[in-house]
């Protein structure tokens, strides 16, 4: 389903005034799940009617939603509100001039947008959509959010974009995967790659052999990224990128683990089944899964200081 980026539709009309309440309705989110009128109005320097009036053009642009039966008049965020609170920082840092509603991914957990910078230059903007159902399988093995009973889905998907633009700045000088440019609460600035996710070839675009090479090639750069201490952990045909150069990109990785992590060699065995499946499914790719899984799980052990096996 594609989606459509409601904050540009409201984005010409907000004030410097609109941002500092949007601003007041985020911070005191983490303190109350509908945000009192005079905390808003507290924090934008503003008096209560002033506040309100001006909620009340935020909530018919979908940036904010107000509640009114639970004994006060409370306010709550948007991911619409949260996309223009980003967009807004991305724009005073000078990482992006303007932004298209044309979209150049989709998922379950993200939309993936172009922009362009002041110089010109095309980069990819993703901003994160974390909803409960893929909260509650990020719960069984994000570190960062075991324990926390309530959380809001925006501070989850910050969350979420931190820890990709993390991994992307490690990963980037030695791999083949975006090089990130900037990030903010749930949005990461990255590098325009153009290029075909490999889910959405058809069978028959690939020939065996040419199925064949772009296989070693994923193994090849993924091996490199185990022996340096990560495993993707959600790695499929959805997270490979064909690029127009004639190679291979390996993409979102905010589920990534290190493999100082017991668990990570699970899913590192996981990754490599998957991916083999899914070459020996669709171009009749033939692979030794336990030769090649001989090799990455030396690279696993290596990466932990463990070069005997103990």
């Amino acid at each position: 389903m594609v989606s459509k980026l409601l904050a540009l539709e409201a984005y010409p009309n907000l004030r410097d005034l609109d941002f500092r309440i949007l601003r007041g309705v985020e911070l005191n989110m983490r303190h109350h799940k509908w945000v009192p009128l005079e905390d808003v109005a507290r924090f934008a320097r503003v008096d209560v009617e002033t506040a309100s009036f001006r909620l009340g053009k935020l909530d018919n642009w979908g940036l904010v939603r107000r509640r009114s039966d639970i004994g006060y008049i409370g306010y709550q965020l948007t991911i619409h509100g949260y996309d223009a609170l980003a967009i807004r920082t991305f724009s005073k840092r000078g990482v992006i001039e303007a932004i298209s509603t044309t979209q150049i991914g989709v998922g379950k957990e993200a939309d993936v947008y172009v922009a362009l910078t002041p110089s010109g230059e095309k980069v990819a903007v993703k901003f994160n959509r974390i909803g409960r159902t893929s909260f509650t399988r990020v719960k069984l093995y994000r570190r960062d959010f075991i324990d926390k009973h309530h959380i809001s889905w925006l501070y989850v998907s910050r969350l979420v974009a931190q820890r990709e633009y993390e991994a992307l700045q490690l990963l980037s000088p030695i791999a083949r995967v975006p090089r990130p440019i900037s990030w903010n609460r749930h949005a990461i600035v990255m590098e325009f790659i153009e290029g075909t996710e490999l889910a959405e070839l058809r069978d028959t675009d690939l020939t065996t052999e040419e199925a064949s090479r772009i296989l070693d090639r994923v193994l090849e750069e993924y091996l490199k990224i185990v022996r340096f201490g990560m495993v993707h952990s959600d790695m499929s045909e959805f997270n490979i990128v064909l690029t127009d150069d004639d190679d291979i990109l390996i993409i979102d990785w905010p589920q990534y683990l290190p493999t100082a992590y017991p668990e990570s060699l699970e899913y590192l065995k996981r990754d490599i089944t998957v991916l083999l499946n899914a070459f020996r499914r669709r171009w009749r790719v033939e692979r030794d899964f336990d030769e090649i899984w001989r090799e990455f799980y030396e690279a696993w052990l290596m990466s932990r200081g463990d070069k005997n096996g103990n």
